[in-house]
């Protein structure tokens, strides 16, 4: 398929550029983890497309007719009158981001002990739903026949967990598209089935829009049912079979921060504008300024056009198909991100040894990327198995929305077929101090520098 960018740059930001001997002695300061590398000392950042996209001239200005008052302010009315002419809901509450909306909205629909439901929780949402004593549970489909919608929800599955806890025991919270595993969208009739099937046993279904926007082009693009309907009309037609929806503005509104909560539900909007009030403020700003709603208004409509959207997700296909020729083992089908196996990246790294991590720290050395890892790697087993899902060590690279260029994706490409290339020399890891989490241990290469050249 032929795409081009469909924008052209106004605005220039200088690319960071260091030698590798640098880069080099920046990672050992940084305890041999990218993840605690300056952001000034990193070229490309992969690590996540959230919060992170570029904004257009029409967001820059529309900040400047922000009007900042607390109380049903200009800028206010006019992301409330986008979100519901977007989401076809009756009621709109803006928020910080979506993991805001989570934390206000899981304890007004559920009680401690019930049991939430998903295709695949994101890991932060896990960890909400944890604290407010919910039983999380992924009911992922195993692949579609054509391995087009592969972020779908095991409806049989489901339907089978939902008859053992009973309709006061449960909620289902849908990951449109599906960030993990590897990024991908869930079709439409999926949507509509787990409609019917929480309608028949009568709990809450709930839209995580993560990326619905993404998700709109994958069905306008891969179920011909759809192919002559706008990404704006396949978001809406989407949305209609959902009880409640939250979204990040940082990824498809192609904003910095921001999020929002739509619902049919007054006493839903309500209880959750009660607790807004303590946490993220009044219910006509939510935590963010009269700025930041214009410029979200204006990236919540640029993100559903279908020009964008086919730049967005091509260029992603396009990426990832040009690493693959550069020797990279990525995992398809492409979906929203691109997922790179560590452990076959670099097979003569045994599991235990961290492939993944060392294969972040020769992409930070070699070309000053960062990407993100797929879980915590550092505390799984340390199998040696190849098969086993948890000796794969994922490497994720999420692209920001309108940052880089296709010059900077092949040059990207030359650093991953560098490495590639001289994998052998390539040392593993080991853990020196492990506290809480991958983003702040402290490792080093176990024949004492990474490359032995």
């Amino acid at each position: 398929m032929s795409f081009m960018e469909p924008f052209r740059i106004k605005m220039v930001e200088p690319l960071t550029s260091l030698t590798m001997e640098e880069r080099i002695k920046i990672l050992e300061h940084s305890g041999w983890n990218p993840f605690q590398v300056e952001g000034r000392h990193v070229t490309f950042d992969l690590a996540t497309d959230s919060g992170t996209g570029a904004l257009s001239q029409d967001q820059w200005a529309a900040m400047m007719q922000a009007d900042e008052g607390y109380f049903y302010s200009r800028s206010f009315k006019k992301l409330e009158k986008c979100v519901k002419s977007l989401t076809g809901f009756q009621f709109m509450l803006p928020a910080h981001q979506g993991r805001a909306v989570e934390h206000l909205l899981f304890p007004i629909l559920s009680k401690p002990g019930m049991t939430v439901f998903s295709n695949y929780l994101f890991p932060t949402t896990r960890g909400i739903a944890d604290l407010v004593g919910l039983h999380a549970v992924d009911v992922p489909c195993q692949g579609s026949p054509d391995n087009s919608f592969n972020g779908n929800i095991d409806c049989e599955r489901l339907k089978v967990e939902l008859e053992k806890v009973g309709p006061e025991g449960a909620m289902v919270v849908l990951a449109v598209a599906s960030t993990t595993p590897t990024g991908q969208p869930v079709s439409m009739a999926n949507i509509q089935d787990l409609s019917k099937i929480c309608s028949k046993f009568d709990v809450p279904l709930i839209m995580d829009g993560c990326r619905y926007a993404e998700n709109a082009y994958f069905i306008k693009t891969r179920d011909k049912e759809y192919k002559n309907m706008t990404c704006k009309h396949i978001a809406l037609k989407m949305f209609s079979y959902f009880d409640h929806v939250y979204v990040s503005a940082k990824k498809d509104g192609v904003y910095n921060t921001g999020g929002f909560l739509a619902t049919n539900s007054e006493d839903v909007y309500n209880k959750v504008s009660g607790r807004m009030f303590y946490t993220e403020g009044f219910q006509t700003y939510g935590g963010l300024t009269g700025r930041d709603m214009e410029a979200m208004t204006i990236g919540l409509l640029e993100g559903i056009d279908d020009k964008f959207l086919q730049y967005r997700v091509e260029s992603t296909r396009m990426f990832g198909d040009i690493l693959k020729e550069a020797g990279v083992h990525v995992i398809d089908p492409i979906g929203c991100g691109i997922y790179l196996n560590g452990a076959k990246c670099l097979p003569h790294i045994p599991t235990c040894e961290y492939p993944a991590f060392a294969l972040h720290c020769a992409l930070y050395v070699s070309g000053g990327i960062r990407c993100a890892q797929l879980g915590d790697i550092l505390k799984l087993d340390e199998s040696n198995e190849r098969e086993n899902p948890k000796s794969q060590h994922i490497l994720r690279i999420q692209i920001p929305r309108r940052v880089y260029t296709l010059s900077h994706m092949l040059h990207m490409r030359d650093i991953f077929k560098g490495i590639i290339e001289k994998r052998e020399t390539i040392s593993g890891m080991r853990v020196v101090d492990f506290t809480s989490s991958d983003y702040s241990a402290v490792l080093e290469p176990l024949n004492g520098k990474l490359f032995d050249e």
